[in-house]
């Protein structure tokens, strides 16, 4: 399937140079981070607890992970792929571990079937969200850029397709899990909505790693501080957050 999506404007150009301009360099990260503390469009999160960790994957694909307790019986579910699988290639290589992985986005799904996988890697065609579905997928807004998402996006709307959603406890259902390891999600949005089932039908899951995506203009940074307060009062804590302050792995104590 090919989709087409409309160049990006000039000012968000303009805006996306000056933003990974400054994020290159320690310094310019560090004061470009502080500045959208101070106008409201980040915050700063501190770890809440401190066990063994380790960041497993590329620094563009990468998330922080508990060591403790991890094993070749271990599960772990990876949602939100795109051309990047590095963080489940290097669990699988450490531990002998399953993963799941799911995506469906049409230029993932056909460059992961196009790749050579090890048996341990599980790919599935379908999205997670709160709630079974069928949902609008709406393009990048950058045509080279590979991650659609369900928020609204009136830039690409015109490009939309539809795709099949899932909500965690029907995925763990079909697969027979009563418990997970390691939840990862890049899911450009979805993710207030797996939380909130996760927290309503307390879902048993060890890890939870989330890219969140208040940096969305459609989504503010108060949903994120929501989401966060609603896994502590269920029992996650903060164990690593990012320079930028998106991803944040938690784990239930």
């Amino acid at each position: 399937m090919s989709i087409k999506s409309n160049p990006p404007s000039f000012f968000l150009r303009v805006g996306n140079f000056t933003l990974n301009t400054l994020n290159r360099f320690p310094p310019t990260r560090w004061l470009a981070f502080r500045m959208r503390c101070l106008t409201g469009f980040e915050f700063h999160m501190r770890n809440q607890v401190k066990p063994e960790k380790k960041v497993f994957g590329t620094k563009y694909g990468g998330h922080c992970v508990a060591l403790g307790g991890l094993d070749d019986t271990s599960i772990v579910y990876s949602v939100g792929l795109g051309f990047d699988i590095s963080f489940d290639l290097e669990l699988i290589a450490t531990y002998g571990l399953t993963v799941l992985g799911f995506d469906p986005t049409p230029k993932s799904i056909e460059y992961l079937q196009s790749t050579e996988l090890p048996d341990e890697f599980k790919l599935f065609d379908c999205g997670m969200s709160g709630k079974d579905g069928v949902m609008t997928f709406n393009p990048p807004i950058d045509s080279t850029h590979v991650s659609f998402t369900t928020t609204d996006r009136p830039e690409t709307k015109n490009e939309s397709i539809e795709v099949q959603m899932k909500a965690l406890s029907t995925i763990m259902k079909e697969n027979q899990h009563q418990e997970i390891d390691i939840l990862k999600m890049d899911i450009e949005g979805s993710e207030y909505g797996v939380i909130e089932e996760i927290c309503e039908n307390d879902i048993s899951v060890k890890q939870i790693l989330i890219e969140f995506h208040h940096h969305f203009s459609t989504i503010p940074v108060s949903r994120t501080k929501k989401a966060i307060s609603k896994l502590n009062e269920k029992g996650w804590k903060v164990f690593n957050v990012s320079e930028n302050g998106h991803e944040i792995s938690l784990i239930r104590v």
